[in-house]
């Protein structure tokens, strides 16, 4: 009897699942480990807005996650990248996302001066970039107006350099800098993570490999938020957060800007993603002006805004990931994939919505 594997795009629910379970399973094993090491983020400072040590580096079981589902596929898939996919370059998100995760867990251990971080970032980019995820094609904003008759820029390899690691660390950097309560970064990665696999499958884009990528990352997430949701039990740490931004947005330039056709889409997708950018260049004026370094932390952050205001943990949270949601939600129907966003949307809401009652029963 002939045995055939099923396709990368009737694999996509394989792969977000067996993320998810191995998430659900590492996470309390790492949370144990943190403590018994006493790896804790310390209430100190008016920043932080827990009020008892929590353990960090819950970007550990994230990682985990990701890494051995990728295995998995890669061992029965080849490079999982079959004939019809060889343009996506999963070596260059696995070893980039592999550097800037190690680059956070040395920060979560022992915080680095940021000159080191963002050096070690830009190598992270740059590693990437050398492995073929770079951004070859952006949209002409002229295209649009009637004043030219390209609708796709090509960059030189220079120019495509510069700006793949701009983004890569730009967008890395985004996702950590809210990472300011209990199970923000990682809810607003996890929608962003939707919001893009639902437009890889699209069949204007028909990328079935970005899309098993960030499927895995999806389950991977939503693993870990059982015990990062308010009240959190673990803290996803710089390690979580860099390895996520960076993945998401590797996927993005991977899956979105290798031809003419999808580059219109590729700058459309970048709404997804307008929360945490629209937070990080609010941050970098508001140090500007105040004369400060831009790398400097404060708590003035959009989501300290609204504690401030008066919102509690909870309220703030979902406020933000109504925000996040509804941006998803533009994205994708922009792009023609709204039906499987919102697909997407409501296996998640329900999952995390089990996980929750699950998580009350035991506790």
């Amino acid at each position: 009897m002939d045995f055939s594997l099923p396709s990368l795009y009737e694999s996509q629910w394989l792969g977000f699942f067996l993320a998810l379970a191995f998430s659900l399973i590492l996470t309390p094993f790492v949370t144990a480990r943190a403590i018994q090491m006493k790896i804790l983020d310390q209430p100190d400072s008016d920043r932080r807005i827990h009020k008892v040590p929590v353990p960090r580096l819950g970007g550990i079981a994230i990682f985990l996650s990701f890494l051995l589902v990728c295995i998995l596929f890669i061992v029965f898939y080849g490079r999982y990248t079959p004939v019809g996919f060889k343009r996506f370059e999963l070596l260059g998100i696995l070893l980039g996302s592999t550097l800037i995760f190690i680059v956070g867990l040395l920060d979560d251990l022992s915080p680095l001066p940021a000159l080191v971080k963002l050096i070690a970032q830009i190598m992270a980019a740059s590693t990437a970039w050398f492995c073929q995820v770079q951004v070859k094609f952006i949209a002409n904003p002229l295209f649009f107006f009637g004043l030219a008759d390209t609708r796709a820029l090509e960059l030189d390899p220079l120019v495509s350099f510069l700006v793949t690691v701009f983004w890569l660390v730009l967008i890395t950097n985004a996702l950590n800098l809210i990472d300011g309560l209990d199970g923000l970064a990682g809810g607003v990665a996890l929608i962003c993570s939707l919001s893009l696999w639902a437009i890889l499958l699209d069949e204007k884009i028909m990328e079935p490999a970005g899309g098993l990528t960030v499927a895995i990352i999806a389950g991977s997430i939503l693993g870990f938020l059982r015990s990062n949701y308010n009240p959190a039990r673990i803290f996803l740490g710089d390690c979580g957060a860099y390895f996520l931004g960076f993945v998401l947005g590797a996927v993005a330039v991977a899956g979105l800007t290798h031809s003419p056709n999808t580059a219109t889409i590729g700058s459309i997708v970048v709404i997804a993603f307008s929360f945490p950018l629209i937070d990080t260049a609010l941050a970098v004026f508001r140090r500007l002006l105040k004369g400060k370094p831009i790398m400097q932390p404060d708590a003035e952050h959009i989501h300290h805004s609204f504690l401030k205001a008066g919102l509690s943990t909870k309220a703030t949270m979902y406020v933000i990931y109504l925000t996040c949601g509804l941006l998803g939600f533009l994205a994708s129907a922009m792009t023609g994939s709204l039906k499987r966003y919102l697909i997407l949307v409501l296996l998640v809401v329900s999952l995390f919505i089990l996980n929750a009652f699950w998580r009350r029963k035991q506790g």
